[in-house]
């Protein structure tokens, strides 16, 4: 398979016996998710459904050509935009699939109907673009310093990405979940099941893993991001033991939202002990009238930085966006009580 210009590129994965992965061959400014492809005696399941409809119209053609089953069942891990823009597609392909997802997920899908799609959608790509576009004209950052070549060549390709994915703003159609579930669900495929669980509250409020038995294969959602956690309105605490519980399954691998599969508990292991991390250092910190910044500068989380870095300034950046930014706000929230709703 050729891949497409720009963006739009993608490997097709085999995972395990009649498990198909197509996977994002890089993280660009607007991502899109994993999408996976669970094929039975009878029917194919696919677990999310990506964010550019024409990555998943192309996708849709993979799947016809690797087997002649219809996809029944379409399995939405959460509510980000990047893994149920693409329902349509699947919709229109196979007029008969039953779209599944967690009710606090359908509720957060219908909610985003207007918000995700044509002009508020290529207003976010505005908004994302403009920053890099400056930092690109004048080639300091706010600082003064000059940005590196390497770093200039990275915001070249994000603002090419950008670019190349305002079309896709006007390809998108919203397309809802038809059937809701807040605990589990085992479906047959005809020789293969797949059961749905909520392990409980952790990237967002209605967070959907599928496990595969005869595989011994999970797939996360945005439970798991590899090289770093998305934690934009997360539940610390909670998702610390959702890890753990992941990390206590009978597992041969781990198929996370974003990043490449895994095939031992490392990262999830990491990713928990971090998660700990911020959730204890805030508890022994955190004193009544505490702002969220005044608590972020009690918590230390330079050793997992380096970590999950691993010497690329990258991934450090976003690292530190990530759990010393937001995941702490959410952590002084879970502390105060003052959650602020998702999205």
């Amino acid at each position: 398979m050729a891949p497409a210009p720009g963006p739009f590129d993608y490997d097709t994965v085999e995972i395990a016996p009649n498990v198909h992965g197509f996977f994002e061959k890089r993280l660009n400014p607007i991502v899109s998710s994993n999408i996976i492809a669970v094929i039975g005696r009878d029917a194919v399941l696919v677990f999310d459904t990506g964010h550019h409809p024409t990555i998943t119209r192309r996708i849709v053609g993979d799947i016809k050509r690797l087997t002649t089953k219809p996809v029944r069942y379409v399995v939405i891990s959460h509510w980000h935009d990047d893994h149920f823009a693409g329902n349509t597609e699947l919709s229109k392909a196979f007029p008969g699939v039953q779209i599944i997802a967690h009710e606090f997920t359908a509720r957060m899908i219908e909610s985003r109907k207007d918000s995700f799609r044509g002009e508020p959608c290529r207003r976010d790509i505005v908004s994302s673009s403009k920053p890099l576009r400056d930092l690109l004209a004048t080639g300091k950052r706010a600082d003064g310093t000059p940005i590196s070549d390497s770093t200039r060549h990275r915001l070249e390709n994000f603002a090419e990405a950008l670019d190349a994915q305002m079309p896709e703003c006007d390809a998108m159609e919203y397309r809802g979940v038809d059937r809701r579930i807040d605990g589990s669900l085992t479906l047959d495929l005809g020789g293969r099941s797949v059961r749905l669980s909520v392990l409980g509250r952790g990237n967002t409020a209605g967070d959907l893993v599928a496990y595969l038995p005869d595989a011994k294969t999970l797939l996360t959602g945005d439970l798991v991001v590899y090289p770093f956690p998305f934690a934009t309105e997360p539940y610390v605490t909670e998702w610390a033991g959702v890890m753990r519980r992941i990390e206590g399954m009978d597992l041969t691998r781990i198929v996370p939202g974003h990043g490449p599969v895994m095939n031992d508990k490392t990262y999830v292991r990491d990713v928990a002990e971090v998660l700990e991390s911020i959730s204890s250092q805030a508890k022994a910190a955190y004193q009544p009238g505490m702002t969220a910044d005044q608590l972020r500068e009690k918590i230390d989380l330079s050793r997992f930085s380096d970590r999950f870095a691993h010497g690329d300034a990258f991934i450090k950046a976003n690292f530190d966006a990530q759990m010393k930014g937001s995941a702490i706000d959410r952590m002084w929230q879970e502390l105060t009580g003052q959650w602020k709703p998702e999205g």
